[in-house]
């Protein structure tokens, strides 16, 4: 599970325009795998109700954008209290909070503040759980060298996520453009299967067919190479740039170091751009377009609808087990 919706043409969103702010707040999800319905409007908030449509489950979850205000922020945790008593189950918490919780939150912070204090009191008031964020400090950052940095946003959740799923944790993903950082909820243990290449020799002719096949074996260690995948052209250029936001952790990046990243976030929207057309070219509607008539695909994206079998656990000879060696024996 992870707390992340991607946009497409299954995509329904509720919007909230913050008041007297410069932010708001949009929930999106896709409708192929989630119902959403909206609970309740406030004034920092935003609580929708999720029904997952293959599965049994349901969760409630409220955005949050609060003010840059001391007394103000009050009113917030007012609101979300307030809205607590609408519902039952796995509830999370998420945006802006506009507030840190520790010292070490909050970039040349030498003392603990009274904000600070009443953030705590309040995510203890509510039984919410804040998780750890791995491997970052700080969600904001300012200025042109970045040198103030804060953790403002995080997803709180209330204790009933544990009776679902296993493993939660709360992870940052890559900066691009805005000034925060995206973070996401997940949950469980997900391998992927292999996709294995298979051809069919009626497609085409016997001696057609037997070409390809000899040519299979080289196109696929293209298409795993640099060069032929862009997935991992795009990962190996993520991990460039993470590794040069971990250096904002200590110290501001150089004049050559902010043109190289400048530089990579340039690459990454290009990897992007190239990788929508590959999508596009192996999607069904696609097909169409150039003469495809088969009306049992005609429904269907390239891989969309995949899914993985996935089990999670396992009870081997008495003992309960995680490792994915051993899931796999049996």
């Amino acid at each position: 599970m992870v707390m992340q919706i991607w946009g497409g043409r299954w995509v329904r969103s509720a919007c909230l325009e913050a008041s007297g702010t410069r932010g708001g707040i949009m929930m999106m999800w896709d409708s192929r795998i989630w119902k959403g319905e909206i609970l309740e409007v406030g004034t920092y908030t935003l609580t929708c109700k999720f029904e997952a449509q293959l599965q049994n489950f349901s969760c409630h979850i409220t955005g949050v954008y609060a003010p840059n205000n001391c007394i103000e922020r009050r009113l917030v945790w007012e609101e979300i209290g307030s809205v607590r008593g609408l519902m039952e189950g796995p509830w999370a918490v998420c945006g802006d909070f506009h507030a840190t919780r520790f010292i070490s939150e909050k970039r040349n912070c030498v003392r603990s503040t009274r904000g600070m204090r009443e953030f705590s009191d309040f995510i203890e008031y509510m039984n919410l759980v804040d998780l750890q964020l791995e491997d970052a400090t700080f969600t904001w950052f300012k200025g042109d060298n970045q040198e103030t940095a804060s953790r403002i946003d995080r997803i709180l959740i209330s204790e009933e996520w544990d009776d679902s799923f296993s493993n939660l944790k709360q992870v940052h993903l890559q900066r691009l453009i805005s000034d925060h950082v995206p973070i996401a909820l997940q949950g469980g243990s997900w391998n992927k299967n292999k996709n294995y290449f298979k051809f069919e020799n009626w497609w085409l002719g016997t001696k057609v067919a037997c070409k390809l096949k000899a040519l299979k074996t080289k196109l696929k260690e293209w298409s795993k190479s640099e060069h032929g995948n862009l997935g991992s052209q795009r990962k190996n250029l993520l991990r460039k740039m993470v590794e040069l936001d971990a250096v904002l952790e200590d110290r501001m990046l150089t004049e050559e170091e902010t043109v190289r990243k400048a530089s990579m976030l340039m690459e990454y929207e290009e990897l992007i751009k190239n990788e929508e057309i590959s999508w596009r070219q192996r999607s069904i509607s696609l097909w169409l377009k150039e003469g495809d008539r088969n009306m049992k695909f005609s429904h269907k994206m390239a891989n969309a609808h995949k899914r993985y079998n996935n089990i999670d656990q396992l009870l081997v000879e008495g003992e309960l087990t995680q490792d994915p060696l051993r899931l796999k024996k049996r």
